[in-house]
């Protein structure tokens, strides 16, 4: 494969952010970019790096509900075959977090309100073990980034920059996760978030009314954090979490 061809790749590439080193946050309306990098073609497979793109699209909710993913469409953008586009598309079909209905066919799924529900409910299992797992972990630097993440959200809502909340939100809970050092616990919340980050972005899109109550237990959590009560943590995750369940129970 040419020079140009895995530098094209490789440019649209997005890192997982559990990977990602704390840094200082400006308290400011947009949306956090510095999760962007590259994976070098040669520490990955072309399908690798192609599936790691499509997997954060989904984890923000880039795609909608019911959207077709083109194989051929696919590998103009990245600027490849189709061979490991297709391959990609299978990775994440055998996850079920996305749709095959033949060889060429892959969509993102369109969830039941009761499928999304019980899927925050699975996260709410996972996300507060790892919470747990991490609660004396937590030091005032991470506080204070978890802050200025929570006040950017408040300013998103308000705004209605929907892709700019959902990029904050999930660096604010992979920056708690990571902290467990659990590859495997991360790569299965991971998976959660690529099947309910397409629903979440829709219906943060069609709420009728600006919702802050999105971003409440957020800043519950900090709060907690600060005062150090440990004891708290998991519980104001899991009202974060379930939020989110009732949601698509109403």
């Amino acid at each position: 494969m040419g020079a140009g061809r895995r530098a094209r790749i490789s440019t649209l590439v997005v890192q997982s952010l559990t990977n990602q080193e704390p840094v200082a946050l400006p308290v400011s309306i947009m949306p956090d970019t510095s999760m962007i990098g590259t994976i070098k073609a040669s520490e990955t497979s072309l399908s690798e790096g192609i599936y790691a793109t499509l997997k954060e699209r989904l984890m923000l909710g880039q795609y909608m509900p019911g959207t077709r993913l083109s194989m051929r469409k696919l590998a103009v953008e990245f600027g490849t075959s189709t061979m490991p586009v297709r391959e990609a598309l299978k990775h994440l079909a055998s996850e079920r977090v996305i749709d095959s209905a033949a060889a060429k066919a892959f969509h993102v799924p369109s969830l039941t309100s009761k499928r999304a529900a019980d899927l925050f409910d699975l996260r709410a299992l996972l996300e507060c073990a790892a919470m747990d797992a991490v609660k004396t972990l937590v030091t005032p630097k991470l506080v204070d980034e978890l802050a200025a993440l929570s006040e950017r959200m408040d300013a998103h809502l308000k705004l209605r920059e929907y892709s700019g909340y959902i990029i904050d939100n999930q660096r604010f809970h992979f920056l708690i996760y990571r902290l467990a050092a659990n590859p495997d616990m991360i790569a299965m919340i991971e998976q959660l978030w690529m099947k309910t980050g397409p629903s979440l972005s829709l219906g943060l899109k069609n709420s009728e009314e600006v919702n802050l109550d999105w971003n409440a237990d957020h800043k519950r959590l900090v709060d907690a954090m600060r005062a150090g009560q440990i004891e708290n943590y998991a519980n104001l995750l899991r009202a974060d979490i379930n939020w989110g369940a009732e949601f698509y129970r109403k």
